[in-house]
């Protein structure tokens, strides 16, 4: 139960709403306290001098100090309160009806400060004294008004306001984590269900999507980038499915035919001019055996080793001319004409020299597969806008305009059977492009059906 993040994030919400709930009621407390006793020292401060102003009239009227003592008290009543009057010497000439026998003795030191401040305030018998003069004229000090109301009248409301906060703080906390648990389930629910429809999801099924019920939000994000990681899943796989089947095909032929030529051969005593043909035959299935598997190991490196390849300065023009020299034995037994075009301007890259004669000479060896004899197969070199130009033209049968963006594939070929007669798997174009993209670069094509293709090579220069 505690493992689970609603649970988790219920915790945690309670937790931070149960300090943020006592810090506000601490703060409130107190700041009620301060305001309640501001308060009462305010009306207490008020009704002193309400007495002093009353009594000070009634002694100017009446000439009497105990006929003022008699009216003001006679005619001022306040509930909860204690009135008293006092001489200059603290001596009490008057009092309130319920302060009988219970007067209040004032210290000398609050009465001298009282008389200095125009007014003070003291606390006796768990009482709040407001200590007012009769006059506010020093040479004639006739004597103090003092009102005294209990400190348990704040208390009380004090205690009703603790006892609000015990009750009212843990039912707030227990209303808002229901609640927080509430909204944390449904707020996780989504991501529950993508949990469910993920753990259905198999190598059989790797085409299913997630349901995405607000692509706006942050779940819905998540489950949008899981059917795009479940998409290039899928894609890899079936391209691992495709590569394996292809490349079981590609090696099954070879392999049927070495098998079929040694037993054939090995049925009977032959002549010598037999053995050779079929020892020709065996070598010539098995070089090309061997190339495939040469080619699968290549491809096999992509993409993990396409960024560790040799950096280095590369010339091309060089690597151009060392792969037409190469390629143009093999175009001269077939009967083509192969050309530079113009002259190689000396062009430097970084890269790695092996791996580009390697990419030229698979397109070459394209070039000479496919053209026939009587053609022209040509190489240009050049560079514009911060690239490198190589192009690499035929005359060849060319490639439907359908086929164009699948003749990069691993294993594709536009006319199977002949290209099987003529010993290609369908892998050199895919090392072609890979081998450019791995130095940063691109390969296309143009071509038209009985006109040829040309294949365009692009490679970022050298920085200088």
């Amino acid at each position: 139960m505690f493992d689970s993040v609603r649970t988790q994030l219920t915790f945690w919400y309670a937790g931070v709403l149960a300090l943020s709930l006592i810090a506000f009621a601490v703060l409130v407390y107190y700041a009620a306290a301060n305001i309640f006793y501001a308060r009462q020292d305010e009306l207490l401060r008020s009704t002193a001098q309400t007495v002093a102003s009353a009594y000070v009239q009634e002694l100017e009227e009446e000439q009497s100090v105990a006929k003022a003592n008699e009216v003001v008290l006679a005619q001022m009543i306040f509930p909860n309160r204690y009135v008293e009057v006092v001489d200059a010497d603290g001596h009490v000439v008057a009092w309130s009806s319920n302060l009988a026998g219970h007067q209040l003795i004032i210290p000398a030191p609050a009465l001298a400060e009282a008389s200095e401040r125009g007014g003070t305030f003291v606390v006796l018998n768990d009482l709040r004294v407001a200590v007012v003069p009769l006059s506010l004229d020093r040479s004639r000090q006739l004597g103090f008004a003092i009102v005294a109301e209990p400190l348990s009248v704040i208390e009380e409301g004090l205690r009703r306001l603790r006892r609000d906060f015990v009750f009212g703080v843990p039912l707030i906390l227990l209303l808002a984590s229901l609640g927080g648990y509430f909204l944390a389930r449904k707020s996780l629910s989504p991501i529950a269900q993508m949990n469910q429809q993920t753990q259905r999801i198999t190598a059989k099924n790797l085409s299913a999507q997630l349901d995405v019920a607000n692509p706006r939000d942050e779940v819905g994000g998540l489950a949008i980038t899981i059917n795009a990681l479940l998409a290039r899943l899928d894609a890899a796989f079936q391209e691992q499915k495709r590569f394996i089947a292809d490349a079981s095909h590609e090696l099954r032929t070879p392999l049927a035919v070495l098998r079929g030529e040694t037993e054939v051969a090995l049925e009977q005593e032959r002549v010598t001019a037999e053995y050779k043909e079929s020892l020709a035959l065996i070598k010539e299935e098995a070089e090309r055996l061997s190339r495939i598997v040469e080619n699968l190991f290549m491809l096999a490196r992509q993409p993990v080793d396409a960024p560790s390849m040799i950096r280095e300065t590369v010339r091309l023009d060089e690597v151009v001319a060392d792969c037409a020299r190469a390629a143009g034995v093999l175009a001269t037994q077939k009967g083509l004409r192969l050309k530079i075009e113009g002259s190689l301007p000396a062009i430097s890259v970084d890269g790695d020299d092996e791996m580009l004669e390697r990419m030229l000479l698979n397109l070459l060896d394209n070039a000479v597969k496919y053209t026939p004899a009587g053609g022209e197969i040509s190489i240009a070199l050049g560079s514009q806008n911060g690239a490198a130009h190589m192009v690499v033209t035929d005359t060849g049968i060319g490639i439907p305009a359908e086929d164009q963006s699948r003749i990069f594939d691993r294993f594709y070929r536009v006319d199977k059977a002949r290209s099987r007669a003529l010993g290609g798997a369908g892998l050199g174009l895919s090392i072609a492009r890979w081998i450019v993209e791995g130095h940063g670069g691109s390969l296309s094509v143009e071509s038209a059906v009985g006109r040829g293709s040309a294949f365009t090579v692009e490679l970022p220069l050298k920085d200088s």
